[in-house]
This record gives structure tokens, C-alpha cells and sequence, in this order.
């Protein structure tokens, strides 16, 4: 399988063409939900089946939906009779590429807004995802609908048109001139409308983006464009998903194991140079505060204009229609759910660079990096179980740590060291959590079970360390191509452990040496 990577660059866009685009992000959003509301209403007539209620695992509803076709009036296959659609990939592909031919007003169609086939069918992938996701996870529990403005997306894929030659269809790129074109209209040839848009180069990565371009139109299989709203104005993208070798930017591995401890806010790292812990996405504690109170003051601003809707214990009215004031006739809310949007897009904007950030600085320590295949979703949930604190008599929150990851995406910084250091060449496994890294005691080969409370964990042999930086100097150690978990090379962790004592105290006393908290904030140590 070729190398895949996605190339995105800004697009210059004038004010009528910015009219255009944002019609077109409507009138397929508006498609988008006369779909799923089709779908919806048959799977709803599905479920009061008894067919359907005698299914009493995924599988059998997989074949429950393979095996039972439908059909919506006035979508017509290429007999002209109507398209046995069922609830599959391939089925609703085909009910969505029908979808052309539907009517936007007095006999104009999708088609002859220049919404072709190849765009729908690119739509049909997202329409797919929401239903594989309602169908087959028990944790769905309804297909949600897009609001104004809430899609933001469309492309299309390369394919062979009639006289051979491969095109985008909808769309056409001309790498030589740095523009892409954007069809208008259901016309070919001369009588054909489009609308040409600019393409830009990033300031200070012109030869990284050209490197990513030099197999030219050919090597480009996906052209999708994309907008985001930024300081309350929505500017445009186009993503090209290349085929062949990613550029990289000079960076290059280390050599040797690298150890990596996860946590839901941190992470802590042991290499043949390094013990460190960190704590992930630190910039974005104080945006999170100003989302909070923003959230706030957004909920008090929606209760005092819609007080009819609302119980006077606060509650929102039950069992009744609900009449909401329009939100464009709200001008203060407005302007904070603008002042939100923002807020959440810069959150995401720095999570990510820090993440980036740290992985790039990882990469120099090793060229095989371990760490726990942990689930992350788990630690969100709620507990189940009421359980009494034993020194304060209190009950226990039974709250997860469900805002702390969100805030701190641990899993997308995994994901993105993954995949810099597999482009590189590097090896990067993702061990069981039966190992038990925080548990095992290399000293003496024992096991022992600790509470998540623990953040210093003394071995045999009277030495006390900081929790995840053993667990890191574990997994360093661990021996990857054994079949049986639990099997760590404990002669080499005996000859690292003085370099990995050095290192650790090291670390603590950056963090003890400090008069004030850093950007990374503070990590228990125990009583180190």
C-alpha cells in the first residue's frame, strides 16, 4: 500500500466567492439532512419489526440490514425502477449518488448547481460513518442532524472520465498556475461555470510544501475544500491527499528503547538520556477557565430570554413544545457563542502544536518507543460503585477524568508520535496493560497492586520513586518480542538503574528549585 499524507494550504478568496462557497456548505448541508431523515423514519419502521427485536447481537443486525432492502420514492436506479437501498456502505453510497437529479427549486437540480456524483459520494462517507456508528456501537444512541453552518466540507475524488482521462469532477486543479476551480453549474465544455480560487504557500514552509507537490497532478487522489471560523470570519482551505514519500523536515531518530508512561493530563518518558515528566497541553488550563466561564454566562444569557421554558427548580420543561428565540435575534448571546467558538478553536489550535511540539523533541531519544495501550475512555467514566473515604468519612466523587482528558487529549499526542516516528523509519508499539509497568518491581521480580492515589512507590531494595517514571523505566525494559506478558529484561534494568536514579533526581529538583509553578505545572513526587 502507497504512502497516503494530506497537504493543506490556504486559499485567496474575494467576498462574492466567499457568497458562493458558503451557499454551496448549505445546500449540501441541507441535502445532508434530508438523507439522514429519510434514513431515520426507515430505520425507526425497522425497529418496530420483530425480526429486528429477535437480533440479539451486532451480527445478526448486520445481516438483518444486509438482507432487507427498501425503497424512497422517486429515487430511481439505472432502470428507472425504484433503488433497493439497504443500510450499508454500498447502499446508502447509491441512494446518496441518486441525489443529483433531486429538485433545489422550479426545475433546477443538484446537478445543475454543479454538485456532481463525485461529491455526493464523498458526502455518503460521512452519512455512512454516523450510521456504522448507530448500527454496530451499543454506546449510539440517535443520528444527530447538522445545524447552520456546521458543515464545512466537501471534495471529491480522482476518477477516469469518458475520453480516459483522469479528472476531479466537480472540481479542477492547475498545479502550474496554483489554483483551483470550482464548477457552478451541470454544463461541460465552454458552456461550463466555474469559479477559480488562488492557492497560497505557507510563510516559511514554501520548500517543505513544494517538496509535498513535486509528484504534480498525478500523485494528488483526494481535493477537498475546507473552511473554519476564525476570529469571527470563516476562511478557506484546500487539502490535497497525496500518494508517495512524505516530506520530512530533517529530523532524525535516536537510538535505543524509549519507555512512555500516559496519564490523563500527563506523561512521563525514560531513555538512555532521558527522564522527564510533563504535563500535556499546559497552555490550555487558563483557556479552559475562560471556556468555562464563558459557558456560564451563555446558559444565564438562554434562560433569561426563553424563561417560559424553564421550571422554577432551573430544570428544562419536559413533555411540552419548546419555543426558543431565534439566535440571529439575540445579539449579546450571539456575540458569545461567536466568542466561545473561538475560544474552543484556539484551545484546539495550541493542544495540538504543544503536542506537536513535544513529539518532535521525543524523537531525537530512541528509535523504538513503548507504551501502554491504555483506555483512555475508561478513565472518563463515571464510577458506578459509592465508595466512603477511609481517613475523611466522606463519599468518594465518583467523577471520572473526562474534562481533564478533553482538555489534554492524551490519545491525539500518541497518535501523533506514532505516526512522526513510523515515518521516520522508527518502531512504535502499543503493549498491553496486563505488563503492569507501575506495578512490577525489577529488584525482586514482584508484583504489587497500588492505589491511583500512590504517586511515590518505594522497591525492595528501600528506594522510593516518583510513580509514572518507574512505570516509563519499565516499559523502556520491557521485552518486546516475547509472546507472554510481564517479561521485562531485568539484567539490563539493573545495569541502567544508577543512570535512571541520576536522571529522576534530576528532573525532581527542576521542578523543587523553582519559586514559582512553569507552564507545565506541578507533579506529585511523594516524599521525594
Amino acid at each position: 500500500m502507497n504512502e497516503v499524507f494530506v497537504l493543506e494550504l490556504p486559499l485567496r478568496v474575494e467576498k462574492y466567492q466567499a457568497d458562493i462557497l458558503n451557499k454551496r456548505y448549505e445546500q449540501l448541508r441541507q441535502l445532508y439532512n434530508y438523507v439522514q431523515g429519510k434514513l431515520l423514519r426507515q430505520y425507526r419502521y425497522f425497529e418496530q419489526t420483530k425480526e429486528f427485536q429477535a437480533c440479539k447481537n451486532s451480527k445478526e443486525k448486520r445481516d438483518f440490514f444486509r438482507s432487507h432492502s427498501f425503497h424512497i420514492n422517486g429515487v430511481l436506479g439505472s432502470n428507472k425502477e425504484l433503488l433497493d437501498i439497504t443500510f450499508t456502505e454500498f447502499g446508502i453510497n447509491g441512494f446518496v449518488g441518486k441525489l443529483g437529479k433531486k429538485q433545489v427549486g422550479a426545475g433546477v437540480t443538484y446537478a445543475d448547481l454543479g454538485i456532481t456524483s463525485t461529491l455526493l459520494d464523498r458526502m455518503s462517507l460521512a452519512v455512512w460513518a454516523a450510521w456504522e456508528k448507530m448500527l454496530y456501537d451499543p454506546r449510539a444512541k440517535r443520528i444527530s442532524f447538522r445545524k447552520y453552518g456546521e458543515l464545512s466540507i466537501f471534495g471529491s475524488r480522482k476518477k477516469t472520465n469518458g475520453s480516459g482521462k483522469k479528472v476531479f469532477s466537480g472540481m479542477e486543479l492547475h498545479l502550474e498556475k496554483m489554483e483551483v476551480a470550482i464548477k457552478l453549474n451541470g454544463k461541460v465544455g465552454k458552456a461550463a461555470k466555474f469559479i477559480t480560487l488562488p492557492i497560497q504557500l505557507t510563510p516559511g514552509h514554501e520548500e517543505y510544501e513544494m517538496w509535498a507537490l513535486k509528484g504534480g497532478f498525478d500523485s494528488i487522489t483526494v481535493l477537498t475544500i475546507v473552511r473554519r471560523m476564525i476570529r469571527s470570519q470563516y476562511k478557506y482551505y484546500v487539502q490535497l491527499t497525496i500518494e508517495g514519500e512524505k516530506p520530512q523536515k530533517g529530523r532524525t531518530l535516536g537510538k535505543g528503547n524509549v519507555g512512555i508512561d500516559l496519564g490523563p493530563t500527563t506523561v512521563a518518558v525514560s531513555g538512555e538520556n532521558i527522564v522527564s515528566i510533563d504535563k500535556l497541553a499546559s497552555k490550555c488550563d487558563n483557556i479552559q477557565e475562560e471556556i468555562t466561564r464563558l459557558s456560564r454566562k451563555i446558559d444565564r444569557s438562554r434562560r433569561a430570554n426563553n424563561p417560559q421554558n424553564f421550571n422554577e427548580d432551573g430544570t428544562i420543561k419536559r413533555g411540552v413544545k419548546l419555543v426558543w428565540k431565534k439566535e440571529k435575534d439575540l445579539k449579546r448571546y450571539s456575540k458569545l457563542k461567536r466568542e466561545l467558538a473561538e475560544l474552543r478553536r484556539k484551545q484546539a489550535a495550541i493542544r495540538k502544536q504543544q503536542h506537536i511540539e513535544r513529539a518532535n523533541a521525543l524523537l531525537k531519544e530512541g528509535d523504538t518507543f513503548i507504551v501502554e495501550n491504555n483506555p483512555v475512555n475508561a478513565w472518563g467514566r463515571r464510577a458506578k460503585e459509592t465508595k466512603i473515604d477511609e481517613k475523611t468519612g466522606k463519599y468518594k466523587s465518583k467523577r471520572g477524568s473526562g474534562r481533564s482528558i478533553g482538555n489534554h487529549a492524551p490519545s491525539m499526542f500518541v497518535d501523533i508520535l506514532e505516526n512522526k516516528v513510523k515515518s521516520l523509519g522508527g518502531r512504535f508499539e502499543r503493549v498491553n496493560t496486563q505488563n503492569a509497568a507501575s506495578r512490577f518491581d525489577f529488584t525482586d521480580g514482584s508484583l504489587t497492586e497500588h492505589d491511583r492515589s500512590e504517586r511515590a512507590i518505594t522497591l525492595s531494595n528501600g528506594d522510593t520513586h516518583q510513580r509514572d517514571m518507574l512505570a516509563a523505566f519499565n516499559l523502556q525494559h520491557l521485552k518486546l518480542d516475547e509472546t507472554k506478558t510481564k517479561q521485562y529484561d531485568t539484567e539490563a534494568m539493573a545495569a541502567d538503574y544508577d543512570r535512571f536514579c541520576q536522571l529522576e533526581h534530576e528532573e525532581i529538583l527542576r521542578y523543587k528549585n523553582k519559586e514559582k509553578k512553569d507552564d507545565r505545572g506541578t507533579i506529585g513526587a511523594g516524599k521525594l
